[in-house]
């Protein structure tokens, strides 16, 4: 592609500015994805997309490139997203935020649509280094996709925007798919609501787990078991009891564990349950104890420790089937 000298020029010399403003954004965006659990991805703008987004005639001079450097806040869900504007100005100094559907569109077009929040580094006083200083004047953007935004956009886009020829049959695709994404967004947002009116299955695995969740929740709820015991994820606790109890052969006797760990708890007072293992060592110590479960079981490695061996020593025959840390 063949691009004017004066654009040459002009990239060159603004290309140290926009790769100091791209180290310090993607530090500071990056450090905020990994404790929030996000993705994120960045890019500095080629001098052949450049020379592209100047010929759409819909910029009147340099200062109004607002993507020189850009990058991409990947959510799981649409509802995370005010947090991410928020800590975006909180963080720069912020000119414009096109949210999505703020852009006027007919019902029936489905197209590109992220929240895109143009921004410049928040300029830092008393500081006479003019090549520093000059790093306030770029502008970057951060775009807000979803996870399914996400997956459409690098799937579609080389396949409909990188070819050489314009086809009707893949744009038209492109926008379907995109209705879909659309469509799964909406979805999540309003999960709730919707799951509420599908049609509920007698599945037995999940008619057991939930009775073991509803049992649980209702003897925390009850401050029967020290809230220190909680579990950071109820469905995953269900699970791994559950699990055990198949490999017992005794996922049919639920209501009988349910009652077990029931009466252990209630002729045990909170203060005397022991903190120094999980909730999952407990129940399943208790059920040891009363002989629901019997051990060892096949292929199934126990997380023993030292501490649940000091408390219950009936695990002590076990030690050929527990978790190892060693490496």
């Amino acid at each position: 592609m063949i691009y004017p000298s004066i654009l040459d020029r002009q990239y060159e010399q603004y290309l140290p500015l926009v790769k100091e403003v791209a180290k310090q954004v993607k530090e500071t965006m990056l450090n905020f994805c990994d404790n929030k659990g996000y993705a994120l991805t960045s890019r500095i703008k080629t001098i052949e997309s450049l020379a592209e987004k100047i010929e759409t005639g819909r910029f009147k001079k340099w200062s109004e490139l607002d993507d020189l450097f850009g990058c991409t806040v990947i959510i799981p869900n649409l509802s995370q997203e005010k947090e991410v504007i928020k800590f975006c100005q909180d963080s720069f100094q912020v000119t414009k935020i096109v949210k999505r559907g703020q852009n006027k569109k007919s019902p029936d077009t489905f197209k590109f649509d992220s929240t895109r929040i143009s921004a410049r580094l928040k300029s830092v006083e008393d500081t006479n280094i003019d090549i520093f200083l000059s790093i306030f004047n770029v502008i970057f953007e951060i775009q807000i996709k979803s996870a399914f935004e996400h997956a459409w956009a690098v799937s579609t886009h080389d396949l409909v925007y990188k070819g050489s020829e314009i086809d009707w049959k893949k744009l038209r695709l492109a926008a379907q798919i995109k209705a879909i994404v659309e469509q799964l967004d909406t979805m999540i947002l309003a999960f709730e609501q919707i799951s509420a009116a599908i049609q509920e299955s007698d599945y037995p695995e999940i008619k057991r787990k939930c009775q073991i969740a509803v049992a649980t929740q209702e003897l925390f709820k009850l401050k029967k078991i020290p809230e220190e015991l909680k579990p950071k994820d109820m469905t995953r606790f269900c699970d791994n009891l559950y699990g055990i109890l198949v490999k017992a052969e005794k996922e049919d006797k639920v209501q009988e564990v349910i009652k077990c760990i029931k009466n252990k708890i209630d002729s045990t007072p909170s203060k005397q349950i022991p903190l120094s293992i999980s909730l999952l060592q407990y129940f399943l110590a208790t059920l040891v104890e009363a002989e629901i479960i019997v051990l060892p079981l096949d292929k199934y490695y126990f997380h023993i420790t030292s501490e649940l061996l000091t408390l219950y020593p009936i695990f002590q025959d076990s030690v050929d089937l527990i978790f190892q840390y060693e490496l």
